[in-house]
């Protein structure tokens, strides 16, 4: 019997500003032909390949960086899990993951029982079947919702904080838990995740792309193919996959494919979000669940994608149409409200709240430091910069107070009404829907095994995350998303890790991670005057200043000062934006992928700095 291949992988950053390096003998890559040869076996049913000798490989492989990977890699390792790797296709790590703003929904907590609120189990199946009109797989319902209350205890263990209980769209009860700071849920996980990885040395190859999962002809995971950045294919051998590669929000052919009527919607995906997994399963004829079920976020700002967390509307704002006139309980399912919004002239509405609302959320100064909410003194001034009738407007408010203060909304009958939105200075946001979440993916099991078309169980392969269907049914309720990742990420990795166990148990670890990369020097001599220069650009959170220090005519460091970017995404376009700069004396460098705004942003400081210096 051939031994297992591991065909080498050039060093890479990775998260935490680890770089990853091999070890052990030389690397041979696969034939350039190798991608089209996997594609006709997967056409025929037997992929396979040939292992070699004398060459590395890994127990486990995990396809995707994002919150669900990055989970199961974590729980794999923890239990004992040895030589075990990730692949992620992007510069940074996160996925999705990272742009979350809500929180984690979890019933029967103890944060939920110090405040007095009564949930349970059942009530947390029946809100999330609902939400999903029925079409949910009950029974990975069932496990979400029982394991809910571990995910929140296990992300604070690793280091996170869910200690903050509150109301979202389409649950009962208070059940969403968030950061104590009421910031967003995403960076705060990834940021957890990622140091975790670090502490247990889990080695995370960034810019590579998982292209093929390759079976033997007994059907079980033997290997992925791969390939880095500039196309070069290699070949990982192994016992076990994990698919955490996400959904496809970000595809807009492979949106349209299933969903017509979303031609030409933005998306708050970012931008890896493409369905690659997808495709991989499909290749082995993985099968595939409600496939055409796409949610749209309704309160997506049009001009900038940027999506503005539920978390707004559950501490107390209202959506407004253009008549200045509430037209919907803001707080039902994204589904119903998308449509209620699409239903209004333009297709577009205004979120209003006011100062009581901006106080309970720091989310919100994101929103504010993008120059993407309005504010004024008054209603009136507020309706006059927004455009709508300033009486209406004054009205509405005044209304909404009057039921806030009685308890009931008679229009629309929304429940939870937090404040009375009387606490000037008073607050708008442009709304918009937006593709959001894919619903559909593949089929699994409650143990996160992948099954195929006729119900089998593909031996080895398993997967969790948004890359998988039936979760959610037709429409996921805010706070579920993170549920899912952690509850069937750490399942997967539980389960990837018995089925190694199984099946020859862990071999010795065959990677390592590396110290920090060497500081950034000049390739090219500049031609600037010595001296520390300072720039402020446009970031995606507001504005970005950075230091520039000019030694010998050369650009030899950079230092972001102040800046409000997202924590997890900015720090690949500081590392990458500013060392390229440097390299090569000038700020026409590319940006990463991912981090676009942040990066745009640096670019555009460093060279208003270097203005000064010439």
């Amino acid at each position: 019997m051939k031994k297992g291949i591991f065909v080498g992988v050039a060093a890479m950053a990775a998260a935490a500003a680890a770089v990853i390096v091999l070890s052990g003998p030389a690397y041979t890559s696969l034939d350039k032909s190798g991608k089209k040869n996997v594609q006709e076996a997967a056409a025929e049913g037997t992929l396979e390949h040939e292992l070699e000798e004398n060459e590395k490989q890994a127990d486990i492989v995990i396809i995707g960086a994002g919150g669900a990977g990055m989970t199961a890699a974590v729980e794999a390792t923890q239990k004992g899990a040895t030589n075990l790797i990730v692949l992620e296709k992007m510069p940074i790590t996160g996925g999705n993951t990272v742009r979350a703003t809500g929180g984690l929904n979890a019933a029967e907590t103890p944060y939920q029982k110090a405040d007095g609120i009564e949930d349970s189990i059942e009530l947390f199946v029946e809100d999330t079947m609902k939400g999903g009109k029925n079409l949910n797989d009950p029974k990975l319902v069932q496990v979400m919702a029982e394991q809910s209350a571990d995910a929140v205890t296990w992300v604070n263990e690793i280091g996170g904080d869910l200690s903050v209980v509150g109301q979202f769209g389409g649950a009962s009860v208070k059940r969403i838990h968030r950061p104590s700071d009421t910031s967003a849920v995403g960076p705060m996980l990834v940021n957890a995740l990622n140091a975790k990885l670090k502490e247990l040395d889990v080695p995370v190859f960034l810019e590579t792309e998982a292209v093929h999962i390759l079976l033997n002809e007994e059907g079980a995971v033997v290997g992925v193919q791969a390939a880095t950045k500039g196309g070069e294919p290699y070949t990982i051998s192994c016992k076990a996959v994990i698919l955490a590669s996400g959904g496809f929000g970000a595809n807009s052919e492979l949106v349209v494919k299933y969903r017509k009527d979303l031609d030409g919607f933005c998306t708050t995906n970012q931008s890896g979000a493409t369905g690659d997994g997808i495709v991989m399963a499909q290749e082995l004829k993985a099968g595939l669940v409600d496939i055409d079920q796409i949610q749209t976020h309704p309160t997506v700002n049009p001009d900038t994608t940027t999506m503005y967390t539920e978390g707004v509307r559950g501490n107390g704002a209202i959506l407004v149409n253009k008549s200045g006139k509430r037209f919907v309980n803001e707080l039902e399912t994204r589904d119903v409200v998308s449509e209620a919004i699409l239903n209004q002239e333009g297709k577009t509405c205004f979120m209003v709240f006011d100062q009581s609302v901006r106080e309970s959320l720091s989310a919100i100064e994101k929103y504010i430091g993008q120059g993407i909410i309005t504010q004024a003194d008054t209603p009136e001034e507020l309706a006059e910069a927004i455009g709508v009738d300033k009486d209406q407007l004054k009205a509405t408010l005044e209304q909404y107070a009057t039921y806030q203060t009685g308890g009931k909304d008679t229009e629309f009958g929304r429940e939870s009404m937090e404040v009375p939105l009387n606490m000037p200075p008073y607050y708008a946001g442009l709304c918009a829907p937006a593709v959001h979440h894919t619903m559909g993916g593949v089929k699994i099991d409650t143990a996160t095994q992948v099954l195929k078309e006729d119900g089998n169980a593909i031996p080895g392969l398993f997967a969790a995350g948004e890359v998988v269907g039936g979760v959610h049914g037709a429409n996921r309720l805010g706070g579920n998303a993170v549920t899912d990742i952690v509850v069937f990420g750490r399942l997967a990795g539980n389960a990837a890790y018995d089925y190694v166990m199984k099946n020859g148990g862990f071999t010795e670890k065959t990677m390592k991670a590396a110290g920090e990369e060497e500081a950034a020097q000049p390739e090219v001599k500049g031609n600037y005057k010595d001296g520390t220069y300072t720039g402020t650009g446009k970031g995606n959170n507001g504005d970005i200043t950075v230091e520039v220090v000019v030694k010998d005519g050369s650009v030899t460091s950079i230092e972001l000062t102040d800046h409000h970017e997202t924590p997890g995404i900015y720090e690949a376009a500081e590392k990458t934006v500013t060392s390229a700069i440097i390299k090569t004396q000038s700020t026409t460098v590319d940006g990463v992928s991912g981090a676009t705004n942040s990066s745009n942003g640096i670019k555009e400081a460093v060279a208003l700095a270097l203005e000064k210096a010439k």
